[in-house]
């Protein structure tokens, strides 16, 4: 049988998650000879004698055996000049060409926690154990290509035995860059202690029903006793946090499963998952303080992602922890001491520091359950920056800059779209120097310097003004657009579908405020229809008081004298004549066809709240009344005038249904169940017309589960095909990336 030479090339996250050693050990079994390197294409594999049915298993196997830590996007491989080698080897790494991923930070493994568990191992409680299956990646690299020189671990000299792990070809930890012991490695350490007693001491802290600011894997954290009313109030004060729900973390899902009577399987893998992300998911009942989440009943667990967390839970006499951010409120999480002292010592007095410098921060990520899968809502550590794999290659380099608020940055060359992690509210003059650094970073790691920048719509954006400031080609994408474009960059859809996009603000190509629309994209997109559009009055205000914006709906609508005493239970007849020579005045107010605005104003009818102490609140808690129940409470009422969905007969019959004493879990409900109806009706008018049935659900509204799930039963049963978002959030972390597919989808 002939035998050639062949080049393998693997493109994905295939460096810094210990590929190599396991080529190498492949290439073993089959007896090849050869290299396996390291380039900017991904990993390369020269197998010098070989035949086609070999190196086809070869690559076959190399798919189903590729380490936990791996993501492989393509595999293939081609004949090349004959060559010959007596063995097969690891050489050193190649980077004249090509474009690399970076792995994400990844969490402690099983093998990892068992040496931190044995007393005889060296590694016994030592708090930065790693191995090439796990520990800081992106949030410690400084440059490519990912070796040790270029990370912060470089100041760390390894010791002899490290050196020898390092270098064993069967080790678990040959080339694990960030390596170390405590011979060698960083410590941990407080104000007057180091290592264990430091970590002692923060437990004692805890166990007194304190705060400790710890230094996790991409930033400062505050820590305190979940169980503690008192620890949760004082947290939640100092921290001017009054009800946003706060992130429980357990040591295991093994400790958490001991409270959950109807285990959730699928919760729990994610949460043990290579992501390890904050899952919120109703747990049942748990012995953890009621201000955990003091609206509702969802909390958000993870399990301790690093050994330091780890080996903290061994000393506390709980098994929840709150831990949340350490940064000022709509900051960037503080990643140094220097950040920490100053900016968290108004909340604590006691720090666990450590001296591995972060380079990169990254907060935790958050996601949810739709359909028994990931639904991200915030991307952060151990999704960023993962590539998302395009249908179509761009020849450019090229950056989608973002939007305002939950700002993310994507940065895509060849098939790769880069999302950047969560950087936050870019209203915030510290979040607009983390966006700054996010941009200069990820260039100078995916040696892409973009010729483009797609910007949103809106010129006022620090991202739009950003992006001028580069002096590069701009390419403006409109914001709703470009939601319904990150939905098809996930679900590598290319033409052909209805975009129903339900979000709270984004500026119209008419110069209004678009956030409830319904597009048609057929060679070229088109608006097809829109929520009603009602004025806005005090613009911003509006979204941050929204029984403003539900006192400006009922004088539009006609209904005010017939529910002024209703309305008062939420914004005082003082305010509401304000709102109404506002409108008259038309003083500071703009059209808007907001969707986030009508929830918001509903949830603030029915909760009584009148303002959102973060974007959405009320909204949120009007999907938390919603019962468990199955029963069907039917719709209200709705118009199309034209191109336009008037939903004034929805509030009116709101408003009576609770004059009526109707319990507000079915009004809410039947709220829900009405805008899902209002989409498939209008989907159904969209696809007579054009044929089409495929549907693309975006926007910050569809991170209502119980909106998204129903709508998409809804959609399926009327035979639409649905795509939804999976790491990629529908909210505007996702904008970054439909801005570049946008371009390239035009570009072709």
């Amino acid at each position: 049988m002939l035998k050639y030479t062949f080049k393998v090339y693997v493109k994905g996250i295939v460096q810094g998650v210990g590929f190599r050693p396991f080529i190498y050990k492949l290439a073993s079994l089959y007896k090849f000879k050869g290299y396996v390197n390291n380039s900017k294409k991904g990993v390369e594999i020269l197998v010098s004698e070989s035949t086609h049915e070999e190196i086809e298993k070869f690559c076959s196997d190399i798919r189903k055996l590729s380490p936990p830590g791996s993501v492989i996007q393509n595999i293939y491989f081609e004949e090349t000049n004959q060559q010959h080698y007596s063995d097969f080897r690891i050489i050193n790494s190649d980077y004249t060409e090509g474009i690399t991923a970076i792995p994400p930070d990844l969490p402690v493994c099983k093998d990892c926690l068992d040496e931190i568990n044995h007393k005889n191992n060296r590694r016994y409680m030592y708090s930065f154990t790693n191995c090439t299956n796990c520990g800081p990646r992106y949030s410690i690299i400084t440059n490519i290509p990912y070796d040790r020189e270029n990370t912060t671990m470089s100041e760390f000299i390894m010791c002899e035995k490290c050196r020898n792990e390092f270098t064993n070809i069967f080790d678990r930890r040959y080339h694990a860059q960030p390596i170390c012991c405590p011979d060698c490695g960083p410590v941990v350490y407080n104000d007057k202690e180091k290592n264990m007693d430091a970590i002692k001491k923060s437990a004692e802290v805890i166990n007194n029903g304190g705060i400790v600011a710890l230094k996790g894997l991409g930033g400062y954290q505050l820590i305190c006793n979940a169980a503690n009313d008192s620890a949760v109030q004082t947290l939640r004060i100092l921290k001017k946090r009054k009800y946003k729900p706060l992130a429980v973390m357990v040591q295991s899902t093994a400790e958490l499963n001991k409270y959950i009577k109807t285990p959730d399987k699928k919760a729990l893998n994610i949460i043990d998952s290579q992501y390890a992300p904050i899952v919120i998911n109703d747990w049942g009942l748990l012995p953890i303080s009621r201000y955990i989440n003091p609206t509702g009943c969802k909390i958000g667990i993870m399990k301790a992602n690093t050994p330091l967390h780890y080996i903290l839970f061994r000393f506390l006499e709980t098994d929840f922890l709150v831990a949340t951010s350490g940064n000022k409120s709509e900051e960037p999480i503080c990643i140094n001491e220097t950040e920490a002292l100053t900016n968290l010592s108004e909340i604590t007095d006691n720090f666990l520091h450590n001296n591995r410098e972060i380079h990169t921060r990254v907060d935790d990520s958050v996601v949810t359950l739709m359909d028994d899968k990931i639904y991200t809502l915030r991307r952060a550590r151990g999704f960023a920056p993962k590539p998302v794999i395009l249908p179509n290659p761009s020849n450019l380099h090229i950056a989608g800059m973002g939007a305002h608020l939950k700002s993310t940055i994507t940065f895509a060359a060849e098939k790769y779209a880069f999302v950047s992690q969560y950087i936050g509210d870019l209203d915030n003059n510290k979040c607009r120097d983390f966006y700054c650094e996010v941009y200069e970073k990820m260039k100078k790691l995916f040696s892409i310097t973009p010729q483009i920048l797609i910007t949103d719509y809106h010129p006022d954006y620090f991202s739009s003004k950003f992006a001028i400031s580069k002096k590069k080609k701009i390419y403006p994408v409109q914001h709703h657009i470009a939601h319904m474009y990150s939905c098809m960059a996930e679900n590598g859809l290319t033409d052909y579908a209805i975009g129903v996009i339900m979000d709270g603000t984004g500026l119209g190509e008419d110069g209004n405020i678009w956030g409830g629309e319904f597009f048609l994209l057929q060679g070229e997109i088109t608006r097809q229809y829109h929520l009603k559009n009602y004025i806005q009055p005090g613009m911003d205000s509006a979204a941050r008081h929204p029984s403003r914006m539900l006192a400006g709906y009922f004088y539009q609508m006609g209904i005010l004298g017939s529910y002024q005493e209703l309305l008062q239970t939420v914004i005082s007849e003082k305010d509401t004549d304000m709102i109404k020579q506002i409108i008259d005045k038309d003083i500071n107010c703009i059209q808007t066809s907001s969707a986030g605005r009508l929830f918001e104003a509903v949830g603030s009818l029915l909760t009584g709240h009148s303002t959102n102490e973060y974007e959405g609140f009320t909204a949120i808690l009007a999907e938390n009344l919603i019962s468990n129940s199955d029963k069907k409470n039917g719709f209200y009422q709705y118009n199309i005038t034209g191109k336009e969905i008037d939903f004034s007969n929805i509030l009116n019959e709101i408003c009576n249904d609770i004059n009526s004493g109707i319990n507000l879990s079915v009004i809410s409900q039947k709220f829900h169940d009405s805008i899902a109806k209002i989409i498939c009706d209008i989907c159904s008018l969209i696809s007579q017309n054009s044929g089409c049935k495929r549907v693309v659900l975006s926007g910050g509204v569809f991170q209502n589960i119980y909106l998204l799930e129903k709508t998409k039963i809804m959609l399926n049963s009327m035979d639409f095909e649905v795509f939804t978002h999976k790491e990629v959030p529908a909210n505007d972390g996702g904008i970054s990336l439909g801005q570049v597919y946008k371009y390239i989808l035009d570009s072709r």
